[in-house]
C-alpha cells in the first residue's frame, strides 16, 4: 500500500476512535447517567427521560432495560421478565411507561410495586430490551404478566417471623403469595432456564 493511502487510513481510523471515545466519555460524565442511583426512599431522582437520552435510547427501552437489570441476573431471566412486562402492557409502549414509571420516576419496589427499576442497565440489557420492543422476542413465558422469587420471599418471611414489628412488609411467605394469586384468577408458569423465578399468567 502506498504511504499516502496508509496515512489516510490512519487518519480515518483515528477519527473513528475519537468519535467512539467521545461518545463513551459523554455517557460516563453525563450527570443523568451517573445519577441513576436509588435514594433511601427507593426513588431515583434523575429524570428518566434524561437518563434515556444519556444512554442514547428511547424512554420505553430505558425503563424496560432498567427493570430487566434490576429484577434478574441472566440474559434469559431478563428477557423473561421483560417479555412478561410487555405482555402486561399489552405490547404498548405507553402502557409500559405507565406500569414501570407510575409516578414518573425510576426506583425500587417502594416506588413501583410492580417491579424495580432501581439499577442502571448495561448496554447489553438495553439491546435485549430493544429486541422485545421490536417484536423479536416470542412469548416464551406463555402469557405471563407477573413474577416473583419464592426463595427470596421465604427468606424475607423468616425475618418477619423472627421480628414481626421490624419487618411487617415481609409477612407473606411464598405459599401465601401463590395462594392469593391463584385466588385472583392467575395460573402459575415456570419458564425453562429461569429456575429461581415463578411467573404468573391470567387464566
Amino acid at each position: 500500500m502506498l504511504p499516502e493511502a496508509t496515512s489516510k487510513l490512519k487518519i480515518v481510523a483515528g477519527l473513528g476512535a475519537g468519535i467512539v471515545g467521545l461518545a463513551l466519555l459523554r455517557r460516563i460524565v453525563s450527570p443523568e447517567y451517573r445519577l441513576h442511583v436509588a435514594g433511601p426512599d427507593g426513588r431515583v431522582e434523575a429524570s428518566p427521560a434524561g437518563l434515556a437520552r444519556a444512554a442514547g435510547t428511547s424512554l420505553p427501552a430505558y425503563a424496560l432495560a432498567s427493570m430487566m437489570q434490576s429484577e434478574e441476573k441472566t440474559d434469559r431471566g431478563r428477557l423473561a421478565v421483560g417479555r412478561a412486562a410487555w405482555n402486561a402492557s399489552r405490547q404498548s409502549e405507553g402502557r409500559l411507561i405507565a406500569k414501570l414509571l407510575p409516578d414518573g420516576y425510576l426506583g425500587s419496589q417502594l416506588v413501583n410495586p410492580y417491579a424495580s427499576t432501581a439499577r442502571p442497565p448495561t448496554s447489553r440489557t438495553l439491546a435485549l430490551a430493544q429486541t422485545i420492543l421490536d417484536g423479536r422476542v416470542p412469548d416464551f413465558v406463555l402469557g405471563a404478566v407477573q413474577w416473583d422469587a419464592p426463595a427470596a420471599q421465604d427468606a424475607h418471611h423468616a425475618l418477619y417471623l423472627a421480628e414481626p414489628a421490624r419487618y411487617p412488609k415481609y409477612r407473606w411467605s411464598a405459599a401465601d403469595v401463590a395462594r392469593k394469586r391463584l385466588q385472583d384468577g392467575m395460573r402459575e408458569v415456570w419458564v425453562p432456564g429461569v429456575p429461581s423465578t415463578r411467573f404468573w399468567a391470567r387464566v
